[in-house]
């Protein structure tokens, strides 16, 4: 089960930063100071690393090899080259990160685990070349290298207060910025990432260079830590970068709490607290005690510390007073609950067929012959001998809905797949507004003017409706990880027209404002088919596939949906979709098409196809299909 990313965390990440900066008024020992000192720089790659596996969903088991880089660059540059140590502080992090993005790009095309496994054996590579005498000039090989100590006007930043809040100043600026990188629309993308990559695609998200993104933040990040490190050290060994650290740094991350920024803070405290408490008392023992500590905090809040203190906050609350609601229009309908089918419906109806189209036969068919905006010749899918398509023709034209219906594994989603560009055919042509789409990408599609809702709406559960909407309303998703923390005026400007995009998608659906920015996990499911729906629509598409949107509803959200297509139709755009539920069909659809074995069975007003004996035989088995 995927962690959840927390949206609200900056208040909570504050407060922990505030105490860390009070720490020293209480903690006068020198070798306690020392502990949170070591803390604080694990804390900083822990905070990355959350950015990669709690926002993003990716798993690394490398990170200290990041450390290990900045600290070895910033040490060599200033022993062996006289840099001074502000440039080679920046050198390390940028060497950090160019390492991150080249590793990034072999390793995340990988399935499953393949990411995490190789970063895994690339910390035992990183030992190696430490410790060996490939680059004994440069790092000392197995003798180590010494890391000179710093200063800034007179202030000693190697030892005692001066080091201690040099950390801590290291620890919120790499907070700040991981916090920012959340916010902003590479973030969000990478949420949308971790929910489903072929959504995201779709969305017009390049998958694989938002995934090194967020592998670029996390190593420069870490390689941060491994500067502060150095510094705090004041000397360099292989076995201080050994793989046990990266697998450590992960349980930090595991133990503080996934997709929180602050957890990992608080875990990586806690961790190295604990354990030279345990061992003043238990001398020899501390890992194992720790070890059951920390097997303990995994099976009874596998959401880490941080979800424990988010437990022991709302308990306060509801001792305090009366419980008021959590979220904005939290006991709020929606348009897939009564309430909200209710308050949203217009004078006309939910249910009612729209005045610009009757049922069956009696229906409108809008556009002529000639105005197809979209044209399939002869397409063909096949997977090994099977054809999921075959030989399929059929055209959309402007301004219509074309619904397709078959029994199941005829071949309707591998149709929107074929369209959309998740799936490529076999042979045969698509065409869309006179253009051939040949090869072109999901994104590049998307940018044609194709969107696309799936028949599981894998809407982003942590964050709310607007937020979801919004990130399918951007033009585009070009620019590098620090132009987007810049936040220049070209970027803000993307972000205002994606949000007012949103907003206008959301109001043409009648969603009620209410529930805007209610977590998507607190919707019910007719109202994730609308917003799902809305995502699709923020791009302002041509055509729009839908991929079962009353799959799993029932009649009066049926009635919403068909209303929300309709309003969509109206507003201009094509509509390709599959339906299973007659009555839907009859109530949004222009044409019909049946699908049977892959091939076209029979396209025409809703009313002829349910009509037609072929049709018939199909869906009810009256003799033999093949």
């Amino acid at each position: 089960m995927l962690a959840r990313a927390r949206e609200n965390v900056g208040w909570p990440l504050l407060g922990i930063l505030v105490l860390l900066g009070l720490a020293p008024l209480v903690v006068t020992e020198v070798s306690m100071r020392s502990v949170l000192v070591v803390a604080m720089i694990y804390a900083i790659g822990a905070v990355g690393l959350d950015v990669l596996t709690g926002y993003s969903g990716q798993f690394s088991f490398g990170q200290f090899v990041y450390f290990a880089i900045g600290a070895y660059v910033m040490s060599s540059l200033r022993e062996f080259g006289g840099v001074p140590w502000p440039a080679a502080l920046v050198i390390g992090v940028t060497a950090a990160g160019a390492v991150a993005a080249l590793v990034a790009s072999a390793l995340v095309r990988l399935r499953f685990f393949g990411s995490a496994v190789g970063t895994f054996f690339l910390g035992a590579v990183a030992v190696d070349l430490l410790s060996g005498k490939r680059l004994e000039q440069w790092t000392g090989g197995s003798n180590g290298l010494v890391a000179p100590p710093v200063s800034l006007g007179g202030i000693d930043l190697s030892s005692g207060m001066g080091l201690y809040f040099g950390a801590l100043l290291a620890l919120t600026a790499s907070a700040l910025v991981c916090l920012r990188y959340t916010r902003t629309r590479a973030g969000i993308a990478s949420r949308v990432i971790k929910q489903n990559e072929v959504v995201a695609a779709v969305m017009g998200i390049r998958v694989v260079r938002e995934k090194v993104r967020a592998h670029v933040l996390a190593g420069s990040v870490a390689g941060l830590g491994g500067c502060m490190l150095a510094i705090n050290l004041g000397y360099l060994s292989p076995e201080t970068f050994h793989v046990t650290h990266s697998i450590m740094l992960f349980g930090i991350v595991v133990v503080g709490g996934l997709g929180s920024i602050g957890g990992p803070i608080v875990g990586s405290v806690f961790f190295f607290v604990a354990t030279y408490a345990l061992s003043l008392m238990y001398d020899g023992v501390s890992e194992l005690f720790f070890a059951l500590i920390l097997l303990a905090i995994v099976i009874f809040f596998n959401g880490g510390l941080y979800d424990l203190g988010e437990r022991v906050a709302r308990l306060v609350r509801t001792l305090a007073g009366p419980s008021l609601p959590s979220r904005a229009g939290r006991a709020g309908g929606g348009p897939g609950s009564p309430a909200g089918a209710a308050a949203g419906r217009d004078a006309r109806g939910a249910g009612e067929p729209q005045a610009s189209g009757g049922p069956d036969g009696a229906k409108v068919i809008r556009g002529a012959s000639d105005d197809v905006l979209l044209r399939l010749e002869d397409l063909t899918v096949q997977f090994g001998g099977v054809k999921a398509l075959d030989g399929v023709s059929l055209d959309v034209r402007r301004g219509e809905v074309h619904a397709i219906i078959g029994p199941n594994g005829a071949g309707k989603t591998t149709l929107l797949n074929s369209i959309s560009g998740v799936q490529a055919p076999s042979s045969g042509t698509i065409v869309l507004n006179g253009r051939p789409l040949g090869n072109l990408s999901v994104s590049s599609r998307r940018k044609l003017g194709i969107s696309r809702t799936f028949q599981h709406p894998s809407l982003v559960g942590d964050l709310d409706v607007l937020g979801n909407v919004a990130i399918g309303a951007y033009e585009s998703h070009d620019g590098t990880v620090w132009t987007e923390l810049a936040g220049t005026r070209r970027k803000r400007r993307l972000q205002r027209r994606a949000r007012a995009r949103a907003v206008a998608a959301l109001e043409r659906l009648e969603f009620p404002r209410a529930r805007w920015h209610v977590l998507a996990d607190d919707i019910t499911m007719g109202e994730q088919k609308h917003v799902d729906i809305a995502r699709a629509m923020g791009g302002e598409p041509t055509l729009l596939l839908l991929d079962e949107p009353t799959a799993g509803l029932g009649t009066e959200e049926i009635a919403s949906v068909a209303k929300a297509i309709r309003t969509v139709r109206d507003s201009g755009v094509s509509i390709l979709v599959i339906a299973h539920h007659v009555g839907f069909v009859r109530q949004v659809a222009d044409r019909c098409t049946v699908l049977d074995f892959g091939k076209v069975l029979v396209c025409e007003t809703p009313g002829q196809v349910l009509q037609d004996p072929r049709v018939k035989e199909v869906f009810m088995g009256t003799g033999s299909r093949r």
